[in-house]
Parts: C-alpha cells; structure tokens; sequence
C-alpha cells in the first residue's frame, strides 16, 4: 500500500511540474478575448480580464461552449455572488410546438437595479444549432449597454440586416387555423441465451393553443413482451403487458388569473386490471400570480369534480367487474424560477364521493438553491398515499406476477427521494473553450 501511495504522489508532483513549466513558456494573455484581426489602425491595447464584464449564465438549455467560443468580449464566472451580471434564462413551450424564451439580465453587486429583460421565440422545427444562434445574437444585444462601460468598448461595432421583409412581418392566414399534430412511435429489443424483451410504443398529440383557448388531444399505447428461461428447473416464464390511453383538454382563458376547464380520459391497463376506464372532469383554477409570469414564478390551485366508469378485465377485491364512480380533486402548485434556484411543489388530493374513506393524496417537490458562493444543494422526492386501489385482482398472486411486475399489487403509500450538496471552489473564471480529446 505504501509503495502504491508513494506511485501517486510521485505523479501527482510530475503533473504539477509538467503544468508550472507550460505556464511559464506561454505569454501572457488576457482571459475572456482573442487577438483582434490586424488592421490598418493602431492596436488597442487589451484589458486586464478583471476589467471585462463577468457574467453568469443560469440556462439549462443553453450551449455554454458555443457562448464561450462566439461570445468574447466578457467573461464567464461560476458562481453568481462574484458576477457582474446574472443572466436568468426561463424557456416555456409554444403553442406551435417551438419554445417562448425569457432572458432576464440581473445586475448584481455595483450593477444592482440596472435589470432588463429580453425575450423571443424558436419554431418547433429549428435545430439545436438554430436555438444556439438566436440566443446568443440575443444574448450579445443584451449585455452590450453593460459591456460598453468596459474595456471590451472600443472593439464593439453594432450591425443592421436591413429592414424586414414586409411578407414575414405580416400575419398569414393559417391553414391549420393554429392546430399542431405529432405521430411518434418507436420500439426496442434485447436478449440473451436464457431471456429476451420486445418492447413497442405509439404516441400522437394534437394541440391548439390561443390567447383564449388552449386544446390538447393525446394517446399513446405500448407493448411489453418478456421471456425467461431457468434450463436447471426446465422453467419457461412468458409475460405480456399492454396499456394505452387517451386524454384530452379544453380549457377557456377566463381572465389573467382565472381560467375554466374540462378534462376527459379513456384508459387501459392489463397491469391495473383495468379493461377499460372513463373520466370526465370539469374544473377551475386560480393563479396567484398572473399566467405571464408563469416562467418566473406560479402559485395556483385547481379544483374539478367529476364521475369515472371502471370496466375490469377480472373480479376485483371488492367483487365488481364494473362501477360508476363520483369523484372530486384538489391541485395546488408552487414555482419559482429565480437568481437564487428553482423550487416547485405540487400536491393533490383526489377523493371518491361515494366512498369517502377511498382517496389518493400525494405530494411532489424538487429544488436546486445556490446556498452561498461555490455551494448548491438539490432535493428531489414524491410521497403518495394510496387508498384508491378499487381494480385489485382478487384471488392469490403468484410468484412471478411479484417478481416480474406484471400484476398491481396492495399498498398503502409510495416514496421515491433523492437529494445533493455540491461545492466548487478554485478559479472563478470559465472563459476557455479546449476540446482536445474531448471524446477520449
């Protein structure tokens, strides 16, 4: 053990030879730009990289690389509390399928107050690299009024395109009067000598999204097949499941807090016993805050009452191959999306009206706070109560039913919870872009 510990440390210090020796043979340069191009005029001289604008990017979309490598004339930070500017980005989708994107610039510390805030669309058939371009175009317009009192000035130019085209800027007249269809299906398989699976899977989606109306029509179904074989008891087990379901939504904007809804769902599941199932639920929500700022922040609450037919592939524990059932749910959601992280918690309480003591009440959360400088903690978890389980086979559950899955079984709550802490210290600045061996 102690002559591998002292292997390491006699590596550990050649590295660190090898890494003091290549930044005394390379000249000095100025962290975050790049040469300028040689021009009939004088040099500017460059700036220290302390002088440049620091910037810290908070996007889950974003390329941070492409920023890096197209974007120079600031610098990027990791951490916020040493930033000059904390760019908050908030993505929603479009009703078109593309994403609305809000791209909040938060001055921090002698910038505290200077904030303003920039916004824009990409359809849904652009590409990454489409998404890429348009942010960062809109990211640079962003941060030049704070860059202009930098050293990064005097190599700042500002360009036009020329005036729009007046056919783009005019509304057209839409054929598909605002409705978007998706078709997706795909499958896998895999095996080996003693099991194999063949998994398949559809899914559609029709959608039309207005101020005053938002509709959703969706489905998807799926297949599951599985063989084992156990050759030392001459054991052969062949399992299939299959569900699908199809949902829908109406909902009318009512004003910028309040809106009105219907939701509707047929569904089947050999998992669930459930041979076939109806649900139609009239509801109403109240948003807190207005549905415009739902990006940033969102504290609704939602209320439906409705009634569910059960047709059930066998008899189920309470002896019924079919029911009618009166019901009514509770929603509430909180989220934000701020400079200091992300919190969203979402409950529900959904009840059968004809059997009080039946319901299923669960509570969802996750969060991601920047505590203090360089340290983050993140918290994800789900806890249900389950007093609803009305499809349960009746009759003994065999092994492999357990084993495999492929039968529900009896319970009375459900929990799944993960959480983190990560601290990075070192070099604040994050400018440099070196791909070499990137996929070694």
């Amino acid at each position: 053990m102690l002559k591998h510990a002292r292997r390491i440390a006699g590596l550990v210090a050649g590295l660190w030879l090898v890494s003091v020796f290549a930044h005394a043979q390379t000249p000095a340069a100025t962290a975050g730009q790049t040469p300028a191009a040689p021009t009939s005029q004088a040099p500017t001289t460059p700036a220290p990289a302390s002088a440049l604008l620091r910037v810290f990017v908070d996007c889950d979309q974003c390329d941070a690389e492409y920023l890096r490598q197209n974007v120079q004339f600031v610098d990027y930070v990791r951490d916020r509390a040493v930033a000059d500017i904390h760019v908050l980005v908030t993505t929603e989708g479009t009703g078109g399928g593309g994403q609305s994107w809000v791209v909040k610039f938060i001055g921090v510390g002698p910038l505290q107050g200077q904030d303003r805030s920039l916004s824009f669309t990409t359809i849904q058939t652009a590409t990454d690299d489409d998404r890429r371009k348009e942010f960062a175009r809109v990211f640079r317009i962003g941060l030049v009024a704070y860059a202009a009192a930098t050293p990064a000035f005097p190599r700042l130019d500002v360009t036009w395109k020329g005036q729009a085209d007046t056919a783009q800027t005019t509304p057209r007249n839409d054929p598909w009067n605002f409705w978007v269809f998706r078709v997706n299906t795909n499958g896998n398989m895999n095996g080996e000598e003693s099991s194999k699976s063949l998994s398949l899977r559809m899914n559609f989606s029709a959608n039309r999204t207005t101020e005053q109306w938002k509709i959703n029509l969706d489905g998807n179904a799926s297949q599951n097949k599985n063989t084992f074989e156990v050759p030392e008891d001459n054991l052969r087990v062949d399992t299939v499941t299959n569900n699908w379901n199809v949902n829908t939504l109406v909902v009318k904007s009512v004003g910028p807090k309040w809106s009105t809804g219907i939701a509707a769902s047929l569904n089947h599941s050999s998992f669930s016993n459930n041979d076939r199932s109806f649900t139609i639920r009239p509801a109403l929500e109240y948003d807190f805050f207005r549905y415009s700022e739902s990006a940033q922040r969102k504290v609704a609450v939602q209320y439906g009452v409705g009634v569910s037919r059960f047709n059930y592939r066998e008899l189920t524990v309470y002896d019924k191959l079919e029911e009618t059932i009166p019901n009514h749910q509770v929603v509430g959601v909180i989220a934000f999306r701020q400079p200091w992280g992300s919190l969203q918690v979402q409950s529900e309480f959904a009840q059968h009206l004809n059997t009080l003591a039946q319901y299923h009440a669960s509570v969802f959360g996750e969060t991601d706070v920047r505590l203090f400088k360089g340290f983050s903690f993140n918290f994800f978890g789900e806890y249900e109560r389950i007093r609803d389980q009305t499809s349960l086979r009746k009759g003994a559950t065999s092994p492999e039913e357990v084993l495999l899955r492929i039968r529900q079984l009896a319970t009375g709550y459900s929990y799944f919870f993960s959480f983190g802490v990560s601290y990075s210290f070192g070099s604040i600045y994050n400018s440099v872009v070196n791909t070499r061996f990137s996929g070694f």
